[in-house]
C-alpha cells in the first residue's frame, strides 16, 4: 500500500517537473556576423602585409542598428574591443614571410560565438616606382602609373601632388590614375602611398602659357617694334613742336605788323594808353580826344585823318580773237533761229500759210528751239498734199 503511494507521488511530481518546461519558455543565443573591408569600404578575404583593414559585426536579425557594440575582437592571438559610434575595429595584417591565413573571432554574451578567416599575403618588393610624363601642361589631366619593383602594377594606391592632396586619387587595377596639373606651380611633386610600401615622391615640371605680354617680350620682333614705336613718339613730338613754333612765329609776325601799322599811322598807343582812351565822338567824326589817368597831366591831343587816295582803274588785257569769236557764234545762233522771232502778226501770217488759226493757244505751236522749223515745213507740205488730194 505505501508502495502504491510513493509510485504516486513520483508519478505527480514528474508531471509537475515536466509542466513547469513547458511553460517556460526556451531562450536561444543570437547569431553573429563578421564583416572585413579595406579603407575604402570594399569587403575583402586577402590583404597585404602590413595593411590596415577593417572589422565589424552584426547581428542579421536586427534591421535598424545591425553594427554592434562591446564586441571582443581575437586577432593573431590578440583580444581587441569593437566600441564607440562607428562599431568599427580598424586592424593592421602583421609582417608574414609567405601567404598565410588567419581567424578573427567575435564574441559577445548573449550570441553564440563566429569566426572568419583572412589570408595575408606577403610583399616581395617593398618600394612603388612612380611612372609618368616629365611635362604636362597646366590644367590638364595627365596619367600616373604605380608599380613595383618588378614592374608589377599596385592597385589602391592613393596618389595626389604635394600641397593639393585633398584632390587624391585611388590606383585601378591597371596601377593607373588620372592627375589635374595645377595652374600656379611651375614644378609640382607627385606623393603615393600604400602600406605597408614606403612612401614614395616624383618631381616633374609644369608648362605655364605666359600671358600675351611675355610671349610678346621674348619675340624676336619686340626690339623692331619697340624701336618703330620711340621713332613714332619722336615724329609726332618733333611735328607738334614744329607746328607751335610756327604759330608762335606767326602770332609775333602779326603783332610786328600791327606795330609798324601803328606807327606807320602815327597811332602807335601802348597797352595801357589803349585801355585808357576814351573817344568822345560829340567833338566830330574826324578827331579824337584822348585823356590819361587822373594821376597822368592831362593831355588833349586832336588827330587829322589822312585823304584817301583815289582808286586807280587798271584795263584788263581781253582776248580780241576770243571776244570776236563769241560775237560771231552768237550772230550765227541769232540768225538760225532769226525766221520765228518777231511779234503776232509774224504768228499769224504762218498760221495763215498752214491754215490752222488758234488765238486761245497761241506760242504752243512753236514751243522748243531744236525742230521748230521741220514742224512748220511738215505742216505746209501736208496742207500742200490735202490741196492736190482735192483738186
Amino acid at each position: 500500500m505505501q508502495l502504491s503511494n510513493s509510485v504516486k507521488y513520483i508519478t505527480v511530481i514528474f508531471f509537475l517537473i515536466t509542466l513547469i518546461f513547458l511553460c517556460i519558455p526556451i531562450v536561444q543565443a543570437g547569431q553573429l556576423e563578421i564583416r572585413i573591408t579595406n579603407i575604402k569600404n570594399q569587403d575583402i578575404i586577402k590583404i597585404n602585409e602590413k595593411e590596415h583593414f577593417i572589422v565589424s559585426v552584426y547581428d542579421p536579425s536586427l534591421t535598424d542598428t545591425p553594427y554592434l557594440i562591446n564586441v571582443t575582437i581575437v586577432f593573431n592571438e590578440l583580444p581587441y574591443m569593437i566600441n564607440g559610434e562607428s562599431a568599427e575595429l580598424i586592424l593592421q595584417a602583421p609582417e608574414v614571410d609567405s601567404d598565410r591565413s588567419y581567424q578573427i573571432y567575435a564574441l559577445k554574451e548573449g550570441y553564440t560565438s563566429t569566426n572568419k578567416t583572412i589570408e595575408i599575403l606577403n610583399n616581395d618588393s617593398k618600394n612603388l616606382v612612380i611612372i609618368t610624363e616629365d611635362v604636362v601642361d597646366a590644367g590638364n589631366h595627365f596619367p600616373v602609373y604605380i608599380k613595383d619593383e618588378n614592374g608589377n602594377p599596385i592597385s589602391n594606391v592613393l596618389v595626389g601632388i604635394e600641397n593639393y592632396w585633398d584632390q587624391r586619387a585611388s590606383t585601378d587595377d591597371n596601377g593607373r590614375v588620372l592627375l589635374t596639373a595645377p595652374n600656379d606651380k611651375e614644378e609640382i611633386t607627385i606623393l603615393a602611398q600604400k602600406d605597408p610600401y614606403t612612401r614614395v615622391k616624383h618631381t616633374i615640371k609644369v608648362n605655364i602659357e605666359s600671358p600675351w605680354w611675355e610671349t610678346f617680350k621674348n619675340s624676336p620682333f619686340f626690339p623692331i617694334v619697340f624701336g618703330l614705336i620711340i621713332l613714332l613718339f619722336v615724329v609726332i613730338y618733333v611735328n607738334q613742336k614744329q607746328k607751335k613754333d610756327i604759330f608762335n612765329r606767326a602770332s609775333e609776325i602779326s603783332k610786328e605788323k600791327k606795330k609798324n601799322n601803328s606807327v606807320e599811322d602815327g597811332n602807335y598807343k601802348t597797352p595801357s594808353e589803349s585801355k585808357e582812351e576814351i573817344i568822345d565822338y560829340k567833338v566830330g567824326p574826324k578827331d579824337t580826344v584822348r585823356s590819361q589817368s587822373k594821376t597822368d597831366s592831362k593831355i588833349e591831343e586832336i588827330r587829322i585823318t589822312r585823304p584817301k587816295k583815289e582808286k586807280e582803274v587798271i584795263p584788263v588785257k581781253s582776248d580780241i580773237d576770243k571776244t570776236e569769236r563769241i560775237i560771231s557764234e552768237n550772230k550765227i545762233k541769232k540768225d538760225k533761229y532769226e525766221w520765228f522771232e518777231g511779234t503776232d502778226s509774224v504768228r499769224y501770217e504762218i498760221d495763215k500759210i498752214t491754215g490752222e488759226i488758234d488765238e486761245e493757244g497761241k506760242d504752243k505751236w512753236f514751243e522748243g528751239i531744236d525742230n521748230i522749223k521741220e514742224k512748220i515745213n511738215e505742216k505746209v507740205k501736208n496742207k500742200d498734199k490735202k490741196k492736190d488730194n482735192k483738186k
